[in-house]
């Protein structure tokens, strides 16, 4: 048994390994974008600020509520139109309850640091915004942070 003895040396087919990293990418790619369509609507033109403070890094989950100009939470995806309080508290409270089972499944013990991340249109009334800030308190979520851009355009 000798390795000399008629062995030539062997190339390994890459092109299985190449066909899944290839599909692997392309399915983060599909990922990626879906994710940003649920968080983000086209829509909203947020309003410009001198400050900003980046995304709380401690929470542990996020929930992106849109707000257009007319006073409408927009993205969300519910089958109901939320245009009252008593039912944007019931949407808002069955998400929460969602994100702490989600939180808990994936083995965090204790209570879940969830933060909403409002984005209110630059031209939408204050007593909208105060509304969905308020359901979000009754739902049972004491996080919140307001997106604003730093720069025009």
């Amino acid at each position: 048994m000798s390795a000399s003895a008629g062995a030539e040396g062997s190339d390994p087919n890459l092109t299985p390994l190449l066909d899944l990293v290839l599909q692997l990418i392309m399915f983060f790619m599909i990922t990626v974008n879906f994710v940003r369509v649920d968080q983000f609507a086209d829509e909203i033109i947020l309003p410009v600020a001198q400050n900003a403070t980046p995304l709380d890094n401690t929470a542990e989950e996020f929930l992106f509520l849109n707000l257009n100009f007319k006073g409408d939470l927009v993205g969300t995806l519910s089958n109901y139109a939320l245009d009252t309080p008593g039912k944007m508290k019931v949407f808002l409270t069955r998400e929460r309850v969602e994100l702490e089972r989600a939180s808990r499944d994936k083995g965090n013990k204790g209570p879940t640091k969830i933060v909403i991340v409002l984005r209110a249109d630059q031209n939408c009334r204050y007593r909208d915004v105060w509304s969905v800030l308020d359901s979000c308190k009754q739902a049972g979520f004491v996080h919140w942070q307001l997106r604003v851009m730093t720069k025009a355009g």
